[in-house]
């Protein structure tokens, strides 16, 4: 038993001799022997000491020997026991072992039991020694697998347990769940890998685990996994080993590394890199000496310059030297105050061209703060600044003419009052209009109307001196600004000057020739106003009151031409309510046959009869109306009023009037709709319409001449009758007119007016002779007199109308007339 440790041993024994005789043989096998004398003895010595192994005998004078095992099994630390007994009983053997005995010793009467209880003893003790070496090993082991755990669970490391066969994971660290949003159940579930993998990266990871080249090889895969968010995570997968358990079947095992932070970063150098390559802006980047060290390709495609050209070089080798030293000095001191810097620049290009820059230039700094470096991105805002360009002008000039528009002018006249504030000086304000522009434009349409704008800012261009302002605030008014003037007598010439250039015809190409005129409006600071506003309206006044007198002339404001601006106002705020309060007439004047008298027809004229301003006559408020675009609520008024008055006559037997309907230029831009809705009367009223007549004007005629016949044709298609107002004092010629689908030409009372004066007769007799040619009868207008009217009688004009036979009557007065039937004898 040599190779056993020396052994602490207890031996509880009431017999004293007996146990001296174990104690003295157990001593030369190297065992210390402890003595007892009761099982009480017994358990307080175990309870001070620590014994290896204990001997007890079964009789004891206190307790027997399964007491005494049943006590020491209750003590915290374990000890090993050999029951010895003198009875041979295997039912206490039995129940010896049960209690925890390691070993049973009987006694003999020979003593022999003395030379086996060593052997028993070494037995008993090695294998306890054998336990515990195994125990520690398992604990050691056990603490080692403890910490790499912990090493792996507190790290950014997954370990894992793959298997292939079965195509999920068997084992995965805690880190799994931290770094995924996933927990293990869910890793180590069937379908997880092939759910949670990205699907861009699913064929080559899955067949990477299904390979059998890992074996004794560490291999590595970059891919992503879906995290429990949805978001991305990038792993390194490494297959450290590679084994085949019992079943046959291979198991990998290894590792997962985060790596998403590497790759991002990698991806946000690999984006940088992929800015300063194809970013749109120029970037240069110089040393501390300003000496250029890198370009990006957008700086040779802005600069015309390669890298090899400018390498090394100062960037004052793009300077246009348009900016000067100043700029650059302020430009530096920016720097350097800040770090920071933005602006244009104007630099050369590679071929000599100027070009704008927008540039942003920054300062790197070194650890210790130095400059390191000077970081310059810029951009070509060339065609911005064109376009900017481009919008202030759109902004600020009328597109048509070139003038300013009414923005840019309001800014003039508030700077112009202003300097003349303040040096006590005289400004004047013209306001002008163009007389009969809105006839020429809607006859001969908008594009002719634009040829006579421009002509027409290029005349009045030429009247005005530089320091001067012509604007054009739209439509056919333009504006001007005198500035710095000593006398009314200066403005008088300038005016005069401008109605004299607009007297002369214009050209609008495709054989249209036009002759118009201006009224023109003229408000004085300080005299009229001593702000914009106020200027702007009284010259518009003035302007006004040229209009009502006749037109292509100039007058300085009034007062009273303030008052004639209010009342203005008020026929367009009143128009409305007075037609639905019944206050607008319709009056008729007959039109009788030159050979006998009777009254072939009549022509509708409008009355406005006010409450307050009494009887207001067409002069006054038709141009009004055909401003402010009530003339079409108007005319459809007269329309129905008409159809009204011919039932009436029908009545009455006088079923072959017609009537006469004046149709305003204005409504030439919406004459389907206009007549669609007059026919639409005529239905409601079962009136034919050969019994009404359409009055147009000259200027209604200067329009495309294939699509004026086209509509006219139309017009007399349906029924309805076409009369040539006002012949011969307006723009159109014997030449243009021949051909029109017109049914009547009216010979203008200006014309009537001048029968007996020499040259005027034979102008008469062609409008009369010219008119039968083309199969159209004749209408005289304003014939007031017996002279008159046999003249025009001889000369074979068919219809008379004027103030010898009646004026504009009431419907009620006319029916008197129609009574009658010949108006003379």
């Amino acid at each position: 038993m040599s190779d056993i440790p020396s052994a602490n041993i207890l031996y509880i024994e009431d017999d004293l001799g007996l146990a001296e005789l174990v104690r003295i043989k157990l001593k030369r096998e190297g065992y210390h022997v402890v003595h007892a004398e009761s099982g009480c003895q017994g358990m307080t010595l175990l309870r001070d000491r620590n014994f290896d192994a204990v001997l007890i005998d079964f009789y004891l004078p206190d307790m027997n020997g399964l007491e005494v095992l049943k006590a020491i099994q209750a003590l915290p630390r374990k000890t090993t026991c050999i029951m010895i007994s003198g009875i041979d009983d295997m039912q206490l053997v039995v129940d010896a072992i049960k209690q925890g005995a390691e070993d049973f010793v009987l006694k003999d009467s020979e003593g022999a039991y003395l030379e086996l209880l060593p052997t028993t003893l070494g037995k008993v003790l090695l294998k306890q020694r054998l336990i515990a070496e195994k125990a520690a090993a398992e604990l050691e082991k056990n603490n080692n697998e403890a910490f790499y755990r912990s090493l792996i669970e507190h790290t950014h490391v997954v370990a894992w347990e793959y298997l292939p066969n079965a195509g999920r994971f068997s084992y995965v660290s805690s880190q799994a769940e931290k770094l995924t949003g996933h927990s293990r159940e869910e890793w180590t579930s069937d379908g997880f890998w092939q759910a949670s993998l990205h699907p861009e990266d699913y064929t080559k990871v899955s067949a990477f685990c299904a390979s059998k080249t890992h074996i004794q090889d560490e291999q590595g895969l970059e891919f992503r996994l879906l995290k429990k968010d949805g978001n991305e995570i990038w792993l390194r997968q490494i297959v450290s080993v590679v084994e085949t358990s019992a079943e046959h079947c291979t198991v990998l095992r290894g590792f997962l590394i985060d790596i998403t932070e590497s790759k991002q970063a990698m991806e946000k150098q690999r984006l940088a890199e992929l800015v300063f390559d194809t970013i749109h802006e120029g970037i240069m980047i110089t040393d501390t000496h300003n000496r250029i060290e890198v370009v990006n390709p957008a700086f040779t495609k802005i600069t015309g310059y390669s890298f090899a050209e400018v390498r090394g070089q100062n960037p004052r080798i793009f300077g246009s030297g348009l900016q000067d030293a100043n700029f650059y000095s302020a430009l530096w001191q920016s720097l350097n105050e800040h770090g920071h810097w933005e602006g244009e620049l104007w630099n050369r290009h590679k071929n000599g061209e100027m070009y704008a820059q927008s540039t942003s230039i920054s300062y790197v700094h070194d650890e210790v703060g130095n400059i390191k470096r000077h970081i310059a991105v810029f951009g070509d805002v060339t065609e911005k600044k064109q376009a900017e360009e481009k919008i202030h002008y759109q902004a600020n000039y009328d597109q048509l003419t070139a003038l300013p528009n009414r923005q840019l002018f309001q800014d003039r006249l508030h700077s112009a009052v202003a300097s003349a504030k303040r040096n006590h000086t005289q400004l004047a304000l013209l306001f002008i209009d163009l007389d009969r522009f809105k006839e020429v434009n809607d006859s001969a349409g908008h594009e002719a109307g634009d040829r006579l704008l421009m002509q027409v800012a290029k005349r009045l261009n030429e009247c005005i001196r530089e320091t001067d302002t012509l604007a054009r605030l739209g439509g056919d008014e333009f504006i001007v600004i005198l500035n710095n003037l000593s006398s009314n007598h200066d403005i008088e010439n300038i005016a005069r000057s401008m109605l004299e250039v607009l007297e002369r015809p214009f050209s609008l190409a495709d054989g249209i020739d036009a002759a118009i005129s201006a009224s023109i409006g003229i408000a004085i600071y300080p005299a009229d106003g001593e702000d914009g506003a106020l200027l702007i309206r009284h010259a518009d006044a003035a302007m006004y009151r040229v209009k009502e007198t006749g037109r292509n002339g100039f007058e300085f404001f009034t007062a009273e031409m303030n008052r004639e601006a209010g009342k203005r106002q008020q026929f367009k705020s009143a128009f409305k309510d007075s037609l639905e309060k019944g206050e607008f007439k319709v009056f008729f004047q007959p039109v009788w046959r030159l050979c006998d008298g009777k009254i072939m027809g009549v022509e509708a004229l409008s009355r406005w009869q006010h409450p307050e301003w009494g009887m207001v006559m067409p002069d006054d408020f038709i141009p009004v109306a055909e401003e402010s675009g009530f003339i079409h609520d108007l005319s459809l008024f007269v329309v129905k009023e008409v159809a009204n008055q011919i039932q009436v006559w029908d009545e009455q037997a006088f079923n072959e009037i017609s009537v006469a309907i004046n149709l305003s230029p204005t409504q030439f831009r919406r004459l389907d709709d206009w007549l669609t809705q007059m026919h639409q009367v005529l239905s409601d009223h079962a009136i034919s319409p050969h019994r009404i007549k359409l009055e147009i004007t000259e200027t209604a005629l200067m329009g495309d001449t294939l699509k004026l016949m086209e509509t006219l044709s139309h017009v007399q298609a349906s029924g309805i009758g076409i009369s040539l107002d006002d012949f011969e004092t307006g723009f159109s010629s014997l030449s243009r007119i021949s051909g029109m689908p017109l049914n009547f030409i009216k010979i203008d009372k200006s014309f009537v007016s001048q029968i007996g004066q020499q040259g005027q007769c034979n102008v008469i007799e062609a409008i009369i002779s010219m008119s039968h040619s083309m199969d159209c009868q004749v209408i005289a207008e304003g014939i007031e007199t017996e002279e008159q009217r046999e003249y025009l009688k001889q000369l074979g004009c068919d219809f008379g109308q004027g103030f010898l036979c009646s004026r504009p009557v009431p419907a009620e007065d006319l029916l008197t007339l129609l009574q009658k039937g010949f108006l003379f004898d």
